[in-house]
């Protein structure tokens, strides 16, 4: 007779609704086999306290689950842009390398900075550029000065410190950041499994 293990691995995020003792218990229980630990807001202090009591814990109900930590890694991020504001497809969009001084549209095109001053070197025409998680997909279409201006391929709200990827592009941007760098520190003292950089 053929032995059939589980393959899949089942990760769950600890966070508020799941870091008590007993929900702990129970999906330890219902068989997770690794707990994932979020460091784009963690702190040092609670990143500790949280290792140590799923450690306690898995001692407890005697099963070891892996721990994960993922880390934040670089980021590009859009600067304020006031209120909301809808991109139609086929709307023209520039993203400034610089803080603007008061109103820096060209032409009646809106526009916002960036947090990366160098991402005018590391696009090129054609390029993707993807808005909060992908929700806004543009193309670049031009790089100018200071500017780098885009089409609206796929529409939407764009608000406020969205987040930037460029699906394909070497970014000049280091793998990690100091943060990132104390973050691992902290994970080698407590002893964890695995380390993830999702971005």
């Amino acid at each position: 007779m053929e032995m059939r293990y589980r393959q899949t691995k089942i990760i769950f995020t600890i966070g508020p609704a799941t870091s008590s003792d007993a929900v702990l218990k129970e999906m330890i229980n219902e068989r997770v086999d690794i707990c994932r630990i979020n460091m784009a807001h963690a702190s040092h202090a609670w990143t500790r306290s949280i290792i140590q009591q799923i450690k306690r814990v898995c001692g407890e109900v005697d099963r070891h689950i892996a721990i994960m930590m993922d880390i934040k890694g670089p980021e590009i991020r859009t600067g304020d842009i006031g209120e909301p504001i809808y991109l139609e497809q086929g709307q023209l969009f520039d993203f400034l390398m610089a803080v603007p001084i008061g109103d820096a549209s060209q032409e009646g095109i809106r526009c916002v900075n960036v947090n990366y001053p160098n991402l005018i070197n590391d696009v090129s025409v054609g390029d993707i550029v993807l808005v909060d998680s992908g929700l806004i997909r543009m193309q670049v279409m031009a790089t100018m000065g200071d500017r780098i201006r885009c089409k609206v391929i796929i529409p939407g709200q764009f608000g406020n410190r969205r987040h930037i990827n460029l699906p394909g592009v070497r970014v000049g941007l280091p793998s990690l950041t100091e943060k990132d760098q104390g973050d691992v520190s902290i994970g080698l003292e407590e002893g964890i499994d695995f380390y993830a950089l999702s971005f």
